[in-house]
């Protein structure tokens, strides 16, 4: 005991008693509530039904926050994903223009002069094929010294 007093001095001063008791009187009339509790019991179908709905509840409550999350998260992916189509149409000709200039970079200046020199027919090169090559491969420095000598 002393040894408790040096190491805990709090804990040494609490009475060493049981904290649980039984009430006042309950065994006196025990007999009485437990007979009324088995009389209850054998005409309780009211209570299976409501141990139905409590054992019920946690699925029922569970599928809701399954169902609610889903919606929440399906709103805004759906209005995302709606606009992202309807902005995609549009860039079908983007897509053919992009491969286009693609090629159009891809060949060199004596590739391209024999193109424009060439009479066969089947390759027609217009004003804005022509400024896309020019624009690709030559730099604006380059264009503007050009244009001035």
């Amino acid at each position: 005991m002393d040894e408790l007093e040096k190491i805990a001095p709090e804990l040494s001063k609490i009475k060493k008693e049981n904290p649980f008791r039984v009430p006042d009187n309950y065994f006196d009339d025990f007999s009485v509530r437990l007979q009324k509790k088995l009389d209850a019991e054998k005409a309780g179908d009211i209570q299976n039904k409501n141990r139905i709905i409590q054992f019920l509840k946690p699925a029922i409550g569970l599928a809701a926050g399954f169902a609610l999350i889903i919606m929440i998260s399906y709103w805004p992916l759906k209005t995302t994903t709606t606009n992202q189509n309807a902005s995609n149409t549009g860039s079908e000709s983007d897509i053919s223009e992009m491969l286009y200039a693609n090629m159009v970079e891809g060949i060199d200046v004596n590739s391209f002069y024999a193109l424009l020199n060439e009479s066969n027919g089947k390759t027609q090169l217009n004003d804005d094929d022509l400024a896309t090559f020019i624009s690709s491969n030559t730099s604006e420095y380059d264009i503007y010294s050009e244009t001035n000598n």
